[in-house]
């Protein structure tokens, strides 16, 4: 008797659902959105990337470090928890992968986030802390990971959405990024939130995601909202081979493995949106 896996069912749904880019934006006579509902405005989408999904390889220009040293890179903006206080992080140091791996030391770069209005100098400065992380296999054969160097900087007492220009990194190594910028939320009231959200879902790290992201940039949202699923590493052995069913195509590894540079890549992959405009995540 023929059956669909209830597991399949759901993963299709949750794929048609989420690859559904919303951005909901201000509607003359809609003053609320309890108000609504109301038809979305938004930028039409290319469907000419629609087939296949392939990763991106990892000797792909995007995904690829363009920085030297303890210059930041993977740089993003976050939402904190209230609309004058956001969350600035970025990673400096190369992450390493294989038998013999030596963690970077937190202590040895600073965490500094200078900042301020467009067009004035940027006199404010605050401070946060780093942190590694690293991926360790008690299975002979199988490479571990370790980090590049993240930090988390937390800006408080911002003006509501007010835009503001910022760069990151350690002043005293001349190891700073560019200059960015970002706007704060509105206060939160029921007439005032972001008025152009962009939703987005396994999102992943494929050919075709150039095309979300694009399609994302081109609306331009206030704050963007990842429901998680980014970039599959753990569809991939740590020897970097990668498959669209793990438990069929490597069904006899001792341990579930995953490629954790991955993350890298797509941290890299999507900096140019996430270093100027909000985001909330889950993963």
């Amino acid at each position: 008797m023929g059956s669909v896996s209830v597991h399949s069912m759901i993963v299709v749904v949750f794929v048609v659902v989420v690859s559904l880019l919303l951005v909901v934006d201000d509607v003359e006579g809609v003053q609320t959105t309890l108000e609504g509902p109301f038809k979305p405005v938004t930028v039409p989408l290319d469907n000419t990337f629609r087939g296949n999904a392939l990763d991106l390889p990892d000797t792909h220009p995007l995904v690829q470090r363009t920085v030297e040293g303890f210059q930041p890179e993977q740089i993003s903006v976050s939402l904190s928890s209230s609309h004058d206080s956001l969350w600035i992080s970025w990673i400096t140091g190369e992450f390493q992968i294989g038998d013999n791996i030596k963690p970077l030391d937190p202590k040895s770069v600073g965490s500094i986030v200078e900042y301020g209005r467009p067009g004035k100098s940027m006199s404010y400065r605050s401070k946060g802390y780093s942190l590694i992380y690293s991926q360790l296999y008690p299975y002979e054969g199988l490479q571990n990971y370790t980090s590049g160097i993240i930090h988390h900087v937390r800006l408080t007492g911002l003006k509501p959405n007010t835009l503001y220009q910022y760069r990151c990194g350690d002043p005293s190594l001349s190891a700073m990024s560019e200059v960015h910028y970002f706007r704060t939320m509105p206060v939160s009231g029921p007439k005032s939130y972001p008025s152009r959200i962009a939703v987005v879902g396994d999102l992943g790290l494929t050919y075709n995601s150039t095309s979300t992201v694009d399609h994302m940039i081109r609306n331009n949202p206030d704050l963007i909202v990842l429901v998680g699923d980014a970039c599959y590493a753990n569809m991939y052995l740590t020897n970097n081979t990668g498959s669209n069913c793990y438990s069929c195509t490597f069904s006899n590894t001792p341990i579930r493995e995953t490629y954790q540079p991955r993350w890298d890549y797509w941290g890299r992959y999507v900096h140019h949106l996430l270093q100027n405009i909000s985001s909330v995540s889950r993963n």
